[in-house]
């Protein structure tokens, strides 16, 4: 499949590069403009492949049964995906397309799940993950349900420290660490990736909303169906109830990236 993709893409923009108005419009900076472009095609299209590697992976011995992915789905991981370099949005935008593969080809919810990917940033994106594989680690067999009274329950608090490990900020991210802490938090919650009221804190601050803070303070922060329903469908689930994500057999890993927050811990158990 994604040799089409190939062919396609760099016709395309071979095509493009042969029109006589482009040279003469840039004159010499032409060659320029189109090696850049010819790499970019490129890029993309290995993105497209990977998106695809992963999307097969995941579909496993469901990819020898009956199914189809709606075109619309396809365009939009088409359109959004092929920029993903991330591991992680690679990974997320194959989870997507696995999940959208039925045998009756009706299920477009992905087009929109890849749209809502598109607009994340990749801290937040990374978040998300580190989010919700901690909610999955910590409330497996709990019997909770993503109804309005399980949801409340499965508050979070994440220790600082942990946060900042886990999303492997460097030194010049951390002198800047108020802004990005503003935009992962307030960015999920503007899209409803997460839940209810969050906060973040020193100590003392913290420690009034929940006791088992450490002294370094933290973030509190809970799911939202929203967010659990991306994150399934970031591992070709998408078809199964969100309480899958407590399902302890499930297995949820991204290589190279840590699998949860560890030392984060519940608040309302």
């Amino acid at each position: 499949m994604p040799e089409p993709v190939t062919t396609v893409g760099l016709g395309a923009i071979a095509a493009y590069l042969g029109k006589d108005g482009l040279q003469k419009l840039l004159g010499p900076t032409a060659d320029y403009l189109g090696a850049g472009l010819r790499d970019f095609t490129q890029r993309r299209t290995e993105n497209i492949v990977k998106i695809f590697e992963s999307a097969e992976k995941k579909l496993g011995e469901r990819l020898d049964g009956p199914g189809e992915v709606p075109p619309k789905v396809l365009k939009s991981v088409l359109n959004e995906g092929s920029y993903a370099t991330e591991a992680i949005a690679v990974e997320y935008f194959g989870g997507i397309l696995a999940s959208s593969r039925t045998e009756q080809g009706r299920d477009d919810r992905g087009a929109r799940l890849a749209k809502l990917l598109d607009g994340l940033s990749t801290y937040q994106l990374r978040a998300h993950y580190l989010i919700y594989a901690t909610v999955h680690r910590i409330f497996s067999g709990r019997a909770l349900k993503f109804n309005m009274e399980g949801r409340p329950k499965m508050q979070i608090f994440i220790p600082f420290d942990d946060f900042f490990n886990a999303m492997d900020f460097n030194g010049k991210e951390m002198q800047q660490i108020g802004q990005l802490l503003n935009h992962v938090f307030f960015g999920l919650h503007s899209d409803n990736l997460i839940e209810g009221e969050w906060q973040y804190g020193p100590h003392e601050h913290i420690a009034k909303m929940f006791s088992g803070t450490t002294s370094v303070g933290g973030i509190l922060c809970g799911p939202s169906v929203l967010g659990a329903e991306l994150f399934l469908s970031a591992f070709g689930q998408c078809e199964k109830p969100v309480e899958e994500i407590f399902n302890s057999e499930m297995v949820f890993i991204i290589d190279g990236v840590p699998e949860g927050f560890l030392r984060a811990l519940p608040t309302k158990m």
